[in-house]
C-alpha cells in the first residue's frame, strides 16, 4: 500500500456503541464540516462557473471536522484524480482561507477504481498473471506517484474505505437516493411513473429512458433511485451510474494507457469496452457534456447498440431536451429518442413545502410551519438550493442559537444564499384585504362576498394573489380567510393575476402601489 494512503476500514465491522458525549461530539463535528463545506462552495463560486461546481463538486459530501482537518467524501478514485488535476490551485487557496496554514483537507474515497471489482469477476487480467510480483509492486508504486496528495503548501490526504468482506461490484450509486424520499408532485408525476415502471421490467419497458430538467430539480436523485430499486428487486443485476464528464475522462485516460502499454492493455479501451458492455443497467448523467466530443460519442454509440440489442437498460439525463443539445451526432440523438422522454419542472409552492418538510424530517429536526412556508416562498427554482439553506439553518440553530429555529434564522441564512428575501412576517391577510378594498374603493365585505361583478371579482383575485405572494400561509389557510374558499380557488386566482401581470402594465403598477402601501402599514 503506497504511503500516501490512509486505510479506513468499514465502520460497521468494528462498531462499538457510542455514549451520549461521543454521539454529541460526532454530531458537532459533522455539523461543523457541513458549515465549512458550504463556505468552501461559496468561495469556489467566485472562481468557477456554476456548471463546473454542479458537475464536479455537487456529489462531494462533508464527513467531519476534527483537529483542523476537514474530511470530505468523494465517490471514486477516478473522481478524486480528476478534481485534483483540474482544480488543485483553487482548492489550495480556499483551504488556506478557511482553515489557515495549519489546516488540512482529507479526501475519503468511498470505493476503489472503476475496474477493481470488475477484475475479480472477469478474466480480462490474464496478462498480469505472468508479471513477476516485484515488477507488479514497482508498477503499482509508480502509478501512485501521480498524486493523491495535492501539490500545495497544505497537506491533503486521501483515504480509501474498504469493505471487510469480499469486494462487490461498485454500482457508484448514492444509497440515499431512493423513491421513498423523492417528493412527488405535478412537476414530476410522469417521470416518476415511468421510473417505477422501469424497475419492474428493466431492459424492456421504456428503454432507453431520457429525462431532462433544470439544475437542482432532482434528476440525479430520480435516476439513481431507479438503479437502487432495480438492485433491490434484482440483486444479481449489474447497475452502474456515472456522469458524462467521468465517462469522457475514463475513455481518454484509457486511450492514453493503451498507447503506453499496448501489449497487455490492462487499462485500455478494450477493457473499458468490455466493462460497459457487461452491464445490465447503464445510468449516464448530464449527457449534454458529451457535446463536441466525437470520439467519446462514437464509443458511446457502440456501447448503446450492444446494450440495447441485448435488452439491457440505458438511462440518460440532461439539463435540456435532447433536440436542443448542440454538438451531439444525429445517430446518437435518434437513439436517445427510441424509448420515452420525460421532464422535471420546477416544483410549485405546495410541492416545495412538502420537500422542505421532508428534508427537516430526515434530519430529525422539528421546525415551525411558518419557517417551512417562508423557505418555500423565497426559494422557487432549485431543490439543491433548498437543501443548502436547510443545512445552513440547522447549523446556525445548533452553533449559535442552542437548537432553536425561527423566522429570523431562516431569513438570515436565505439572505446569505440568494441575496434577498421577502420579509412577509408583518403582513397579515387582514391588512391585505383592508388595503385592496381601500385602493379600489370597495368594502371589505364585498371582497369576502360571493359577488362576481368584474370589479369585485378582480379585487378579490388580487387580494388572494397578494396573500399567497406576501405571506407564508398555505392555500387552504388563505381560502379560509376569504370566506371559506377552497385551495383551488386561491390557486386559480394567483395564476390568473400572475398571467395578467406579464401583459398588463397598468395592473402591474397598481399591485406595486398596493405593496408599497402594505410596507408602510
Amino acid at each position: 500500500m503506497p504511503k500516501n494512503y490512509t486505510v479506513v476500514l468499514d465502520e460497521n465491522v468494528t462498531h462499538q456503541p457510542d455514549n451520549t458525549e461521543t454521539q454529541n461530539n460526532k454530531q458537532e463535528s459533522e455539523i461543523k464540516a457541513q458549515v465549512l463545506w458550504q463556505k468552501f462552495i461559496e468561495l469556489l463560486s467566485d472562481t468557477l462557473k456554476p456548471n463546473e461546481i454542479n458537475t464536479w463538486f455537487s456529489v462531494i459530501s462533508p464527513k467531519n471536522f476534527e483537529n483542523n482537518i476537514l474530511t470530505i467524501k468523494v465517490p471514486s478514485e477516478d473522481y478524486y484524480s480528476l478534481i485534483e488535476s483540474r482544480y488543485n490551485s483553487s482548492i489550495s487557496k480556499i483551504v488556506d482561507t478557511l482553515l489557515g496554514p495549519e489546516g488540512k483537507l482529507n479526501y475519503e474515497i468511498s470505493q476503489m477504481g472503476l475496474f477493481d471489482s470488475f477484475d475479480k469477476n472477469n478474466e480480462f487480467n490474464s496478462d498480469e498473471k505472468d508479471i513477476p510480483a516485484a515488477e507488479k509492486k514497482k508498477n503499482k508504486d509508480n502509478s501512485s506517484q501521480d498524486g493523491f496528495l495535492l501539490n500545495s503548501s497544505h497537506p491533503v490526504s486521501v483515504s480509501i474505505k474498504e469493505d471487510a468482506g469480499e469486494e462487490e461490484f461498485n454500482c457508484n450509486l448514492n444509497q440515499k437516493h431512493v423513491f421513498d424520499n423523492f417528493v412527488k408532485g405535478d412537476s414530476n408525476e410522469l417521470a416518476i411513473a415511468a421510473a417505477y415502471a422501469i424497475t419492474n421490467n428493466p431492459g424492456k419497458t421504456y428503454n432507453p429512458f431520457f429525462i431532462y430538467g433544470g439544475v437542482g430539480l432532482g434528476k440525479t436523485h430520480l435516476i439513481q433511485a431507479i438503479g437502487n430499486e432495480i438492485l433491490k428487486k434484482f440483486p444479481g443485476k449489474k447497475v452502474y451510474y456515472t456522469t458524462a464528464p467521468d465517462f469522457t475522462t475514463q475513455f481518454t485516460n484509457n486511450i492514453a494507457q493503451s498507447r503506453i502499454d499496448f501489449s497487455s492493455n490492462k487499462y485500455g479501451t478494450k477493457k473499458l469496452d468490455s466493462f460497459y458492455k457487461s452491464l445490465d443497467v447503464l445510468i449516464l448523467d448530464d449527457i449534454q457534456y458529451l457535446s463536441g466530443k466525437e470520439k467519446t460519442q462514437d464509443f458511446m454509440y457502440q456501447i448503446f447498440n450492444t446494450l440495447y440489442n441485448q435488452k439491457k437498460h440505458i438511462i440518460f439525463s440532461s439539463d435540456k431536451p435532447v433536440s436542443q443539445i448542440k454538438g451531439i451526432e444525429e445517430r446518437l440523438i435518434s437513439r436517445f429518442q427510441w424509448g420515452i422522454t420525460t421532464d422535471i419542472q420546477p416544483p410549485n409552492w405546495e410541492m416545495r413545502v412538502a420537500i422542505i418538510q421532508n428534508k427537516f424530517d430526515e434530519s430529525n429536526v422539528d421546525v415551525p410551519e411558518e419557517v417551512v412556508h417562508f423557505i418555500a416562498t423565497n426559494i422557487k427554482d432549485s431543490i439543491r438550493t433548498i437543501e443548502g439553506c436547510i443545512v445552513g439553518i440547522i447549523a446556525d440553530s445548533v452553533l449559535r442559537y442552542k437548537g432553536e429555529i425561527n423566522l429570523e434564522i431562516a431569513e438570515n441564512v436565505i439572505g446569505r444564499v440568494i441575496g434577498s428575501v421577502r420579509r412577509a412576517k408583518n403582513i397579515s391577510i387582514e391588512n391585505i384585504i383592508y388595503t385592496v378594498a381601500g385602493y379600489y374603493k370597495i368594502s371589505e365585505n364585498q371582497i369576502l362576498s360571493r359577488k362576481r361583478t368584474k370589479e369585485i371579482a378582480q379585487a378579490r383575485q388580487i387580494a388572494m394573489y397578494l396573500a399567497k405572494d406576501l405571506t407564508t400561509l398555505t392555500l387552504e389557510s388563505i381560502g379560509l380567510n376569504f370566506g371559506g374558499k377552497d385551495h383551488a380557488t386561491v390557486l386559480y386566482s394567483y395564476n390568473t393575476i400572475s398571467a395578467l401581470l406579464k401583459k398588463d402594465s397598468n395592473l402591474f403598477n397598481q399591485i406595486s402601489e398596493i405593496k408599497e402601501i402594505l410596507k408602510n402599514l
